[in-house]
């Protein structure tokens, strides 16, 4: 709707102040009279409006019949008459001028109007809104969100200009969001190597398998004798970035002892890295060298051919595709449940519960001393008492699942996560804090479990600034520790966000981008990284925008 100017002088002195009261005389209601207007044919020139004045008025009432190609006529003439002391006369002008042209969908147009608007008033939050909105309806997100729709939440925070536009900020954003995914999809199917998130490299490590001939030579080594025996020996210390780089080239070397071995490290950690071309590449590899080897020769190397089958199962797209290599894996020894183990985690990323049950219960019957199987088989029953909200039965697994921990020294990572959150949740922030001390016992300095410690900790301290320091501190000390914790980087960036010191915001983003595994992390990191960027060249706008006189 076009705007009208505001009140004008001569009315308002119309009104006479008697003892400290307000008498609204003969004569003002006269100016209020004309000021207000009934009928545009009485309008003229001794009216007490100016031509410009009148002109725009008109713009106004062709405005409200729709017949907007005539109001843009009116509001031009009426810019173009507008006197030397009429600047925000003219700015409305531009603006009702640029409504009608947003209104003819003529985009470019309206923006030039909104510009011209804005030099006459700097700080005109309709005429900014408005042009957001057609940069909005040209597909110039960026430009919209970045440089005009937060611009007005910082001149008006509380206004309801923004309101309306509402709509089309969630569409620019969304088609922002949606870009700069398929960006990144696009990288990763280059196949760039992505850092490895330290919890990635521990799940392997440490629970998810139990006859993997890698880790336990690992575990069994003193002293490397050769290289294959340094690649593992820095993979014990955490050094994970340039494992799969330094076991493909000992795989390519011909006079090691250890190729085979090298070429399953090398898909393994590739895995880690989000690369799956070269994981495939050297599974085939893998493979293609195994098959040529005589039966005398290929029973060294079942185990190993068994933990690439397990990473064939982990990277397929389907669970069809999965059960194959599973089964090839238990045609080779039926004893051995780490593939068939891998494929209920498999089921479970794809929220087939009854098949990740139904795996789970075969790894229990094979192997009913498996150290991790009770402990998803607890879980599972517990996310299914929650689903149909058992209270008795959801009390009953969380016990079930404290005791396993009681039980075994050393538990699967997301035991303790899910523990610790589940007595956070219902306020128990000391026994949260106790479950993830047992958890930092059983994995030393996991960057994961530290942060759940500090951010249930700062619970403890709602409000208290001293806790959100200490809070903001350890986060910080965590992203120089552990570079290749998502949340860490992702917490970081949106409190770097929020000091306004953009630039480590920015780069705290394209980290936890980099780190992000599953598909809801990186929509959340790419989302507040838009929002991140909005913010800073709209502070920026608003330091620079002039003052009004």
């Amino acid at each position: 709707m076009p705007e009208e100017s505001r009140f004008p002088p001569w009315a308002k002195t119309a009104a006479v102040a008697v003892g400290g009261s307000v008498v609204v005389g003969g004569a003002a209601y006269l100016a209020y009279r004309h000021f207000r207007g009934t009928d545009s044919s009485s309008l003229s020139l001794n009216n007490g409006k100016s031509l410009a004045e009148n002109i725009k008025h008109e713009g106004n009432l062709f405005f409200q019949k729709a017949d907007y190609a005539k109001a843009l006529e009116k509001f031009n003439e009426a810019a173009e008459k507008c006197q030397e002391d009429e600047k925000e006369l003219k700015a409305i002008s531009y603006q009702n001028a640029a409504a009608c042209l947003e209104k003819l969908g003529k985009y470019p147009e309206c923006i030039l109007k909104c510009t011209e608007a804005l030099k006459m008033k700097p700080r005109y939050i309709k005429a900014i809104a408005r042009r957001a909105s057609a940069h909005t309806f040209l597909g110039e997100d960026e430009e919209a969100l970045r440089g005009h729709y937060t611009l007005v939440t910082l001149l008006e925070p509380q206004g309801k200009v923004i309101e309306k536009f509402i709509p089309q900020i969630d569409k620019a954003h969304q088609r922002i969001m949606r870009r700069e995914l398929e960006d990144i999809a696009s990288q990763r199917l280059l196949g760039l190597d992505f850092p490895i998130p330290q919890t990635c490299a521990q799940e392997w490590l440490r629970y998810s398998v139990i006859r993997d001939p890698i880790i336990n030579h690992m575990n069994q080594l003193s002293e490397p004798s050769n290289e294959y025996e340094r690649i593992l020996a820095d993979v014990k210390k955490g050094h994970y970035d340039n494992i799969a780089k330094r076991a493909a080239e000992e795989a390519n070397n011909h006079d090691s002892l250890y190729r085979l071995d090298c070429m399953v490290l090398a898909a393994r950690f590739y895995t880690f890295h989000n690369n799956l071309n070269k994981v495939v590449e050297w599974l085939d590899k893998f493979f293609a060298e195994y098959e040529s080897l005589l039966d005398e020769e290929k029973a060294k190397y079942t185990e190993l051919a068994i933990a690439a089958y397990g990473i064939k199962a982990q990277i397929s797209k389907t669970l069809e595709e999965a059960e194959s290599y599973v089964k090839k894996a238990e045609e080779l020894d039926p004893t051995n449940t780490d593939v068939r183990f891998g494929f209920a985690a498999n089921a479970i990323m794809q929220k087939q519960m009854p098949r990740a049950s139904e795996a789970m219960d075969h790894v229990l019957a094979v192997d009913p001393n498996h150290p991790y199987a009770r402990f998803y088989r607890t879980h599972f029953d517990f996310t299914n008492a929650c689903e149909e909200q058992h209270m008795s039965n959801i009390h009953n697994y969380i016990v079930a699942m404290e005791k396993l921990l009681e039980k075994y020294p050393r538990a699967p990572i997301f035991t303790y996560t899910v523990l610790s959150n589940i007595h956070s949740s219902s306020g128990n922030q000391v026994l949260a804090i106790e479950i993830l001390n047992k958890g930092l016992e059983a994995y030393p300095n996991l960057s994961e479990f530290v942060m759940l410690k500090t951010i249930t900790e700062a619970k403890m301290h709602r409000g208290d600034s001293e806790g959100i320091e200490a809070m903001t501190r350890t986060f910080i000390d965590l992203c120089q520790r552990d570079p290749n914790n998502f949340e860490a980087q992702a917490t970081y960036a949106k409190i770097s966000a929020g000091k306004k010191d953009w630039d480590k915001a920015e780069e705290c983003f394209q980290r936890a981008s980099m780190l992000a595994r599953q598909p809801q992390e990186l929509q959340l990191v790419i989302s507040e990284s838009i929002l991140m960027r909005a913010n800073r060249e709209a502070q920026h706008l608003f330091d620079t925008l002039p003052s009004e006189d």
